[in-house]
């Protein structure tokens, strides 16, 4: 198959896109940077890989997830896959900007490394300008050839392994944690066991604990592969279950027995995680399946 790559430029804008994709550990999409007109905007779409934005002069705004953020130079933003965003320049002093568009096995986990992640979409980068001198060498390796292949690859490595030394050393000046994340993470774990049935706010159960809510939703990712929020619904619903498998209390009492003064928000988030409504779970058979073979799914049950 013939392979296309397209490379843009001109005074304004740079872009070098539509790279071959792979399933390697990291792989570079696309880079580009621009010098906006005033009111230039983006969105609202989704992208399919992870696309960081580098702004080095100028300002404008980022939208994403229902909230707004005031972006200005030296501050960088990342659009993760599947998520609706919208940007814009501002109408006065519009934002210039170096971008990198990313995937590959092991993204999520170098992006969570970095300090990025679902409640911190925005940071200030103090080594800015040499990840820009990274995505400029990407440019000027726009040639198809597997040497610049490489070239561009290292270049994607080196700009991430910026981000990820600044946000270690970030994380020492403002933390200065005694212990490692997994000691705060059963210390959370064990808070969340006791008091899930109320209303557990993740910032608080941080100050709780002594640590910043980005350091615990960090450790949490490294150690139980999900978020604090995530880790606390999953605890809910499993309380849920037995509860409705094992007494006949109404699911309103159950609801809010594990944490959800809306009823009807319990239901959709327990058919989220079990397929079925609670009701439908009330009544469903216990049943044993024996599989013979690795990775057999029994799909009639529900």
């Amino acid at each position: 198959m013939e392979r296309h790559a397209v490379f843009t430029t001109s005074a304004r804008y740079k872009c070098l896109e539509d790279l071959q994709r792979d399933s390697s550990d990291l792989y570079l999409g696309y880079c580009g940077a621009e010098k906006c007109m005033p009111g230039h905007s983006f969105g609202p779409t989704e992208r399919t890989l992870y696309v960081i934005h580098f702004v080095r002069g100028g300002k404008g705004r980022f939208c994403i997830g229902g909230r707004e953020y005031e972006i200005t130079e030296g501050e960088a933003f990342l659009i993760p896959p599947g998520e609706t965003t919208y940007y814009e320049a501002d109408a006065e002093q519009p934002w210039e900007y170096w971008w990198i568009g990313f995937h590959g096995i092991k993204a999520y986990e170098y992006i969570l490394n970095t300090g990025f992640d679902q409640h911190t979409p925005v940071m200030r980068v103090e080594g800015m300008d040499q990840i820009i001198q990274c995505i400029n060498n990407m440019l000027e390796a726009h040639q198809l050839t597997i040497a610049n292949d490489l070239r561009r690859k290292s270049e994607l490595m080196k700009a991430l392994a910026l981000l990820i030394e600044e946000n270690g050393r970030r994380q020492k000046e403002t933390a200065g944690y005694d212990y490692p994340g997994a000691v705060y993470v059963k210390q959370a774990v064990d808070y969340l066991t006791y008091h899930y049935h109320e209303r557990v706010k993740i910032n608080e159960l941080a100050d709780y604990i002594g640590i910043n809510r980005c350091y615990l939703t960090n450790s949490f990712k490294k150690q139980l592969g999900m978020s604090p929020q995530e880790y606390l619904v999953r605890l809910r619903m499993d309380k849920a279950a037995s509860l409705i498998r094992n007494t006949g209390l109404p699911v309103s009492e159950i609801a809010a027995r594990v944490g959800y003064e809306d009823p009807l928000a319990f239901s959709k988030i327990f058919r989220q995680k079990y397929g079925v409504s609670p009701r439908k779970w009330r009544e469903m058979e216990e049943t044993l399946v024996e599989c013979h073979e690795k990775g057999f799914v029994f799909r009639e049950l529900l």
